[in-house]
């Protein structure tokens, strides 16, 4: 049975004249009368009494009219369905992301996401296991800063960025070592940040031990101590551009510099919905826009491929 036989018969059923129905349809009345007649061979009943050159429903005429005009609507909703999940219109977004301040990045995008598809939910999965949630399909893509080779996942250096020293002092320098860096109170995030990671890591490195005088996982709380002169900390550039820090001031870290690279993580061969496509399209033009240090070839590539 195919659904060119259903339209005929709808259409046939609704003028119950078989030269107006085949008119209608754009066909011959002969060709109609024959797809009628193969119709009627599969179900194995009549679906219509011949009289003269009308027509009328059998019984059994009118339940397959009544299923059919069901196909047609669950037909049509399907369709809709599509057409609206395609547009961002209904559906939801998984998004998944290493714990701390990455986290920041992308709900900050949320709220401009919100603004242009209010209807789309999204669900940001905070996990040490990025590439764990992208293979399982339990996220559409993951932003992760470790990545371990896999055949499975298809990985776009977004860009790199440094960290930043930040005060409510001006200095007169602009360049700070990193053992300079951690002398005097900090402000920091807890040790499950990727940050405070990144700087545990280094200061072991350096034999130089240190003690964060206030912890917390709230990048306005440290702004807002650091405001106030409790102390001083050390964020990514991604933070201190995305918030409100025209009032404080940075020096860069070096001797070691502390610098990472920021990578968007997706299962390869794996189709990209439309929600996910809209969102990197913000998130690359949000790093575009802050001039920061990106992958040309590997952004060229991924305009190409998802955007």
């Amino acid at each position: 049975m195919e659904l060119r036989h259903l339209e005929y018969f709808l259409m046939l059923s609704k003028e119950l004249h078989f030269t107006k129905a085949a008119e209608k349809l754009g066909i011959s009345q002969p060709t109609l009368s024959h797809q009628i007649k193969m119709l009627e061979k599969e179900i194995g009943y009549s679906l219509f009494n011949r009289v003269g050159k009308r027509v009328e429903l059998t019984k059994v005429g009118e339940i397959v009219q009544q299923e059919t005009l069901n196909i047609r609507d669950s037909i049509q909703s399907m369709s809709s369905q599509i057409t609206a999940l395609s547009k961002v219109e209904i559906g939801e977004l998984k998004i998944a992301v290493l714990p701390g301040e990455i986290t920041d990045l992308v709900s900050t995008l949320c709220i401009q996401f919100n603004q242009l598809y209010p209807n789309i939910k999204v669900i940001i999965e905070t996990t040490d296991q990025v590439e764990k949630s992208v293979l399982q399909n339990k996220a559409d893509f993951g932003i992760d800063f470790q990545l371990n080779p896999n055949d499975l996942l298809e990985v776009t250096k977004l860009y790199d960025e440094e960290f930043y020293l930040i005060s409510n002092e001006k200095s007169d320098t602009q360049n700070i070592s990193f053992s300079s860096a951690l002398d005097g109170p900090l402000i920091l995030f807890p040790s499950i940040h990727q940050c405070r990671k990144l700087l545990n890591k280094t200061s072991c490195e350096i034999g130089k031990p240190f003690e964060p005088i206030v912890e917390t996982s709230s990048i306005r709380s440290i702004l807002n101590l650091v405001r106030n002169g409790v102390g001083r900390s050390i964020v990514s550039r991604t933070l201190y551009e995305f918030y409100e820090t025209e009032d404080l001031f940075f020096q860069h870290i070096d001797k070691p510099s502390l610098n990472r690279a920021v990578y968007l993580v997706m299962k390869r061969n794996c189709f990209i919905n439309y929600a996910a496509r809209e969102y990197i399209k913000l998130l690359v033009s949000e790093i575009e826009k802050l001039h920061f240090h990106i992958e040309k070839e590997a952004i060229d590539s991924l305009h190409s491929v998802v955007l």
